[in-house]
């Protein structure tokens, strides 16, 4: 679903992203952690046409993002690490908006938003203007936006910020259920523990370059360590 090739992307003198070569397969729930400034954030804006890279390719679903940006985009739900959200709008319109310009016919933009509603425990965020969400609200609302018109990809940049553990626990079996599906995810987290949770493989990003790449249980004997938290630490440094 999602590939690189020797992908790089640079910043005046900095080289955020460092020749990586990456590939999330269909069906699969793939991590990508790394600390502060790491690149993850990047190479997550490239997959959704949020940025141009200097060099090398990425592919989402064998589309060249950057020949193909309006297929890549009808392909993906993304929420980025700080979501914004129209502020004067209820929940219930910002939805109803996202239907429209996605193209949904009123019956099916419909079924949709109440299916989107009862999978993540939107309630007093349908009704509310957005501006008087609280921080988990909003993340929970910017969740429904992405996955709502049922993307073939979800781009997630740190997606439990602000949420409590029950919903973080709905979460977590909601993209269990997508994966099952077929449905790809690429998410990125510097909880290790939701990554060890959910993760069916994950890349260790540092300095913009990819260091470590496998399963969980593969990155720790890589890494000689007893839990990711350790071996995530060996690979990157104290720093």
């Amino acid at each position: 679903m999602f590939r690189t090739a020797q992908l790089t992307k640079r910043y005046g003198d900095v080289t955020a992203v460092d020749r990586v070569d990456l590939e999330v397969r269909d069906g699969e729930i793939f991590g990508l952690l790394g600390s502060n400034g790491a690149g993850k954030t990047t190479i997550m804006k490239i997959f959704t046409t949020l940025l141009r890279s200097d060099g090398g390719k990425a592919f989402v679903g064998g589309l060249d993002v950057t020949r193909d940006p309006l297929k890549v985009r009808a392909a993906l739900g993304y929420v980025p690490e700080n979501p914004s959200l129209y502020e004067k709008l209820t929940g219930a319109e910002f939805l109803g908006l996202l239907a429209t310009l996605r193209g949904l016919s009123p019956d099916r933009r419909e079924r949709m938003i109440g299916e989107t509603a009862r999978r993540f425990r939107l309630d007093r965020e349908l009704e509310l203007e957005m501006d008087a969400y609280s921080r988990g609200m909003r993340q929970k609302m910017a969740l429904a936006a992405a996955t709502f018109h049922e993307p073939r990809g979800l781009v997630l940049d740190e997606p439990t910020n602000g949420l409590d553990p029950r919903f973080t626990k709905i979460l977590k079996e909601y993209l269990r259920g997508f994966a099952a599906k077929g449905g790809t995810v690429l998410l990125s987290t510097h909880i290790t523990d939701i990554a060890e949770q959910v993760c069916d493989r994950v890349a260790v990003i540092h300095e913009g370059r990819l260091v470590a790449l496998g399963t969980v249980p593969e990155v720790q004997e890589a890494a000689h360590a007893a839990n990711l938290e350790d071996a995530f630490v060996a690979l990157v440094g104290d720093a």
